[in-house]
């Protein structure tokens, strides 16, 4: 469907020509392009959400530690009990390594679910960020009466086309990755 879309632009473009006489009969027609990969590298809601996660993995990581802990302190509770089981009942032993077992076994569901919901935070707050850049850069395109506006870079591992622009003679002009920085808050890096 988009590559039927962009075939479809790409040759009402090419019906249109660029001669003199085309140009006044069809002024309107701007187009631009964003680098969404410049975009989001340097976008203070990613750069937040990077410090989010690293401080979720610190928390998480000093839980998962404390649990490791517990359940290497009871177990060599446990191997010491082993070594001596004058005085001890089965039942007690057998209460013992449950316990120790079951240490065990939180720390690893810990760490599964931990995981998980680390990265469906991820997903979440990373959708809402696209989506967000995605209204910004069809607003920006709007203000400045952009038509058509290409993302010359997108990741093709994010199931969107990977449209690639060959050539453009505007030296940066119809860049508009930095605007859409600028109006979601954040200031672009010095050229």
């Amino acid at each position: 469907m988009k590559k039927s879309v962009f075939i479809a632009i790409i040759l009402l473009i090419s019906q249109l020509g660029f001669s003199q006489t085309q140009k006044t009969t069809f002024p309107s027609l701007k187009i631009g392009y964003v680098y969404e990969d410049y975009i989001l590298q340097n976008l203070n809601d990613v750069k937040n959400l990077q410090a989010e996660i690293a401080s979720k993995k610190v928390t998480f990581e000093t839980k998962l530690e404390q649990k490791a802990k517990n359940y290497q302190e009871e177990y060599a509770i446990y191997q010491a009990m082993m070594k001596d089981i004058t005085g001890l009942t089965t039942d007690s032993l057998n209460a013992k390594l449950k316990k120790v077992q079951n240490l065990k076994k939180d720390a690893e569901e810990f760490q599964t679910t931990s995981e998980a919901e680390l990265q469906k935070m991820i997903q979440a707050k990373f959708v809402a960020i696209r989506a967000k850049v995605n209204a910004t850069i069809k607003t920006v395109a709007a203000e400045k009466s952009y038509k058509i506006v290409f993302r010359r870079n997108a990741d093709s591992g994010n199931n969107e086309s990977n449209t690639v622009l060959l050539y453009s003679a505007d030296n940066g002009k119809d860049d508009l990755s930095d605007a859409v920085l600028v109006k979601m808050g954040s200031t672009p890096p010095k050229k």
